[in-house]
């Protein structure tokens, strides 16, 4: 796998799909089937771009062991590598603009708590209240709380909020946080997914409410004014859980008055989602084309002994015109040539009538697998040269049939024909 412009698109579509039915279903599904159900179902967009970076298993194809071959290369576009280099530049700009600018906000909250004085657990206490409790670190996952966590709330309260923590810990959910930033910044350039990161984040603490509520299924109302208590902090930062969230306490507290969901069925509801996830990201990867991968096989495709050279043009001998004519020309298990393009004519269109004329009369040895005769593609380059002429002098007194004679020679010669050579060729095929 490398970095080009089509496994970008391919991305950004992929991705697209599972972002869309992740932000029509997730309040549906968390009516339905629970927050920790409408949460999982998030784990189809990182499925689907894996889903568009690995290639389907290639389709066999058949190469045929041609005669002695000479390159010749394939003149590329280059303005078409151009537009789409420029495009990858400010692709990769823009994706370094977003982690830098991520990266700072992380490390400015990070300093903004001042000194941290460690407790015990795993827990520590920052100088400066910023939206804490929350739980940060990447390859120190810890919990940060204020200074007054023991006076501000009552030890109900506390075991809930640490609860909560350590349940973002157990889960994972800072990791899943580092997850979505980097699809961010892969994705910066798609609106949907500037909306789906602050609703992930939602979904992740909804999630981690519904999951200490069934653990401490009567403390809704310690659990509520916990939240009440807790100050908000400035935004939702790229690697953190916040216990208070910006913009979520509304929903979080309303999401306290619904049913809950008992343990067995919200287990086969986080089941039934993951397999919904894994079926999106499998459908993304089905739909992408499979990839070709070539290996030789018994058999020659062509046979160029068989083949008539074409008529030379009467136009093109009286002209002196010599030239190339490269066809692409697939063959069917029998032999016979299915479809003809000319893929290259130098000079154009003087030799392309006459050398389709012969190759639709051709017939091939078909490529072979297993023993069994198989649809192949292959490019044959056909070239016209002229005779070089006679530099032997004429004698003075030649007569008129005598010249005669030699025009015809001439004439004769000029109209051979430059055999189909092997030189150039670059065959393809397919299994069917």
């Amino acid at each position: 796998m490398h970095l080009d412009l089509p496994l970008l698109l391919r991305v950004t579509l992929y991705s697209s799909v599972a972002l869309l039915i992740c932000l029509v279903l997730r309040r549906a599904l968390r009516a339905w089937l629970g927050a920790i159900s409408a949460y999982a179902l998030w784990a189809a967009v990182p499925l689907a771009v894996l889903a568009a970076c690995m290639p389907r298993p290639p389709i066999a194809t058949a190469l045929p062991k041609m005669p002695a071959l000479v390159a010749m290369p394939l003149t590329l576009q280059g303005n078409e590598h151009v537009w789409a280099g420029q495009l990858l530049a400010i692709w990769l700009s823009g994706a370094v603009s977003i982690a830098v600018a991520l990266w700072w906000r992380q490390r400015k909250f990070v300093r903004s708590l001042g000194v941290l004085h460690v407790l015990d657990g795993g827990v520590w206490a920052a100088t400066h209240d910023v939206g804490l409790p929350v739980s940060l670190g990447i390859w120190r996952p810890r919990i940060v709380l204020p200074m007054d966590f023991d006076t501000r709330y009552t030890a109900a309260e506390r075991s809930l909020i640490l609860a909560h923590e350590r349940l973002h810990l157990h889960r994972g959910d800072l990791y899943a946080n580092l997850l979505a930033a980097l699809l961010l910044c892969i994705g910066w350039c798609n609106p949907l997914m500037h909306l789906a990161w602050r609703a992930f984040r939602l979904d992740q603490e909804l999630a981690c409410d519904a999951d200490v509520l069934t653990r401490y299924p009567g403390k809704r109302r310690s659990y509520a004014t916990a939240m009440l208590k807790t100050q908000c902090g400035a935004a939702w930062m790229p690697t953190t859980c916040h216990w208070n969230a910006p913009h979520a306490l509304t929903q979080r507290v309303a999401a306290l008055l619904g049913p809950a969901v008992d343990v067995p069925r919200a287990r086969w509801n986080l089941r039934l989602v993951v397999v919904l996830a894994v079926m999106v990201s499998g459908a993304c990867w089905a739909f992408q084309p499979a990839q070709l991968q070539g290996r030789h096989v018994p058999g020659n495709a062509l046979d160029f002994h068989t083949m008539q050279p074409p008529k030379y043009p009467p136009d093109a001998v009286a002209a002196g015109l010599a030239g190339f004519v490269e066809l692409q020309i697939a063959v069917s298990p029998t032999g016979m040539p299915e479809h003809i393009a000319i893929v290259r004519s130098t000079p154009a269109g003087v030799f392309d009538q006459s050398v389709l004329d012969t190759a639709r009369h051709c017939r091939f040895t078909p490529a072979l697998e297993n023993g069994k005769a198989i649809a192949s593609e292959v490019r044959v380059p056909v070239r016209f040269e002229l005779d070089p002429p006679d530099v032997a002098p004429a004698p003075a007194d030649m007569d008129a049939d005598t010249d005669a004679a030699g025009m015809q020679r001439t004439a004769a010669q000029s109209e051979r024909v430059a055999s189909c050579v092997s030189a150039g060729c670059a065959p393809r095929g397919t299994s069917r």
